[in-house]
Formats: C-alpha cells, structure tokens, sequence
C-alpha cells in the first residue's frame, strides 16, 4: 500500500456479489497477558487467545438480502470478502441493522468476525476500466415504500359491544413514524491444538429486536408485556418488493417523550430470541 488509495477506487465483495457500501471498516486485535515471575519481574508477553478480526461495513440494499447474512439461520458457514483487492477467506457474519426514517434510503450495517493472515500491505485500487463496467443496481430500498405491518400486531381482533355491534381492536398500534430492526448471535470460536484458524464459528444466543416510534402503542404494557408478531417489507421508492423480516417476541418497555414544537410519541421495543429444536440422539 504505496499510495492513498481513494474511496471510489475500492471495490467490496462478499462471495463474488459485489455490495455497494458507503463505508468499510477492518480491525485486528491479539489478546496478550503478561507474564509475571513470582519475584515480581516481568519474564514476556504471551498470546492468550488467536488473532481475532472485525469487519463493519454499510451497504445499500439493491435487491434480496443474500441467505449468507441470514444471522439467526441455522448455516454456520464463513464467506470470501474481498476489500480492496484482498481476500479475507474466514469472515463469519454476526450482526446487520438497519433504520427506517420518512424518505431516506435504506442502509444495512453488518459486522463480521474473521481468522487468519489478510495481507493488508497488498491493498489496492480496482483498475479503472472494472469500476466503470460495474453494473449499476436497478433498486435500492428506500423507506417511502417500506413499512412495518401493524395490522393485529398485538393479536387482536375485532370485538363485539353488544347490539351496537364492533367497537374496534382492543389494542393496536397507532401511526408509525421510524423503526429499525436488527439480529444478532454470538460467535464462539473451537480450535484444534496447534492451530490458529478455528474448525468452526458456532451460532449462539441468535436474538431479533425491532424499535418503532408511533403516536398510539395502544395499553400500557403489562408485567408479561405485550405478545406482538410483525413483518417489516423492504422496497425501493417504486414499490418493488426487496426483503421481509419477520419478528415474533415481546413488547416489553414502552416511554413516551415531547418535546417543544414537537408532538408526542410513544416508543417501545419488541424482543425475540431464536430457538433451535434439538435432535436428542
């Protein structure tokens, strides 16, 4: 790496599709201890654990989330991420998030833990004539046509009121102003002796978490919370379909803030933690 190397010349891939990301970020940190002698004199630093690596990155959704970056599915599988000319062949998808606000596009972020050497002297720039036959994305998810499905989202249906007939949802949520969702899961590392590259990255803890901000969130919460099943629909600004991501939780917490020249607008989260049913041998 002889050069600046200038952010429009960078390419980002991850198994071979290439991602439009407005911004990457990768790190590296080794886990030393000291060792001490019991007179008190430090004999040498050693390694406590192998080299772990972390990789941030934000990239515009331009059609269906690949099922590699599915965080609370059951494949445990690495990709191939190539940044700038460089391959990382042992990254491991963690986390993605994203937010919905009144007419912004839609960015996903997504963190990866990786292993092994990246030969980061070797970063480059794409050559010129590969950027300019880069194809360009039809859609990208924009929030003027994404929305969160509040349609009986607390589990309520219609109810009667005697002769004078329904009498509406006994809760329900109220106008949805922003939201955002996000999954994530742990990812413990299993080595063989003598090895820094570990023969698998396990999925654990694989947790699913919506925020929203509305002007009803119905009932106050109750000490079980609030049961809520929900879908929120990825599209772009021409109202083609992109992504759905499903969540089955509990609403647990709700606050309500104004402020001056504002209105207000309650707030509240929906929980989800993603179970495996185990085969008992």
């Amino acid at each position: 790496m002889a050069k600046f190397i200038n952010y429009r010349n960078i390419d980002f891939k991850i198994n071979s599709q290439n991602f439009y990301a407005s911004q990457v970020s990768l790190s590296a940190s080794a886990s030393v201890d000291a060792v001490v002698l019991s007179d008190g004199s430090l004999l040498n630093y050693a390694p406590s654990s192998a080299v772990v690596g972390s990789l941030d990155c934000e990239f515009y959704l331009t059609g269906s989330l690949p099922s590699f970056l599915n965080i609370t599915g059951t494949d445990e599988a690495a990709v191939n991420v190539r940044f700038a000319n460089v391959n990382i062949t042992g990254a491991y998808p963690k986390s993605i998030s994203f937010s919905v606000e009144p007419f912004e596009p839609i960015l996903i972020s997504a963190s990866f833990d990786w292993y092994g050497n990246v030969k980061v002297e070797d970063f480059s720039e794409q050559p010129v004539v590969s950027r300019l036959r880069k194809e360009v994305p039809q859609y990208v998810a924009n929030a003027y046509k994404s929305y969160l499905d509040k349609e009986s989202i607390f589990g309520n249906s219609i109810v009667s009121s005697g002769p004078t007939g329904p009498s509406g949802p006994l809760d329900s949520l109220g106008d949805v102003v922003s939201f955002s969702y996000s999954s994530s899961c742990d990812r413990p590392s299993f080595f063989n002796v003598e090895e820094v590259i570990p023969f698998r990255v396990a999925k654990l803890n694989k947790q699913c978490e919506v925020n929203l901000s509305s002007n009803n969130l119905g009932k106050l919460v109750s000490i079980n919370g609030k049961n809520a099943t929900s879908t929120i629909y990825l599209k772009d600004f021409y109202g083609t379909s992109l992504n759905s991501f499903p969540i089955s939780g509990v609403l647990s917490n709700q606050s309500y803030n104004v402020s001056n020249g504002q209105y207000l607008l309650a707030e509240a989260s929906i929980q989800q933690t993603v179970t495996e049913r185990k085969t008992l041998v």
